[in-house]
């Protein structure tokens, strides 16, 4: 499995507790920048990146069994779901999930996202 390695010297990207896999919250960030702008853009690059996290603790999607969501505006709602969604193939086990709005967020980023997986059996 390729090694995820934090941009920040003070968190993980990712951390194994036993069959837990636990995700540090993922932004719309690459190299100290922003990217994407709109709800959408900034969504999947940020899915996208979390994607390759947990493909390198052997994981998918449909292994995530916890997410919160903080978006910078809740008018963003519908778009961030309509992205969202695309990236569970399992829709009769989606993870339960919390989203609230935050009105301050780094960089202004629209969209953060932290999950936890289930890896056992």
């Amino acid at each position: 499995m390729a090694e995820q390695v934090s941009p920040e010297p003070f968190y993980s990207m990712s951390r194994r507790a036993g069959d837990l896999l636990f995700l540090s919250g993922f932004g719309p960030v690459d190299g100290g920048e922003v990217v994407g702008e709109n709800i959408e853009e900034q969504t999947v690059f940020t899915m996208d990146n979390m994607v390759q996290v947990l493909e390198s603790e052997g994981a998918t999607f449909d292994d995530v069994v916890r997410v919160n969501v903080f978006l910078l505006d809740m008018a963003d709602r519908d778009g961030f779901n309509r992205t969202y969604i695309r990236y569970f193939k399992n829709r009769s086990r989606m993870p339960t999930r919390r989203l609230v709005g935050a009105g301050d967020m780094y960089k202004g980023i629209l969209v953060e996202i932290d999950a936890v997986a289930y890896l056992g059996e």
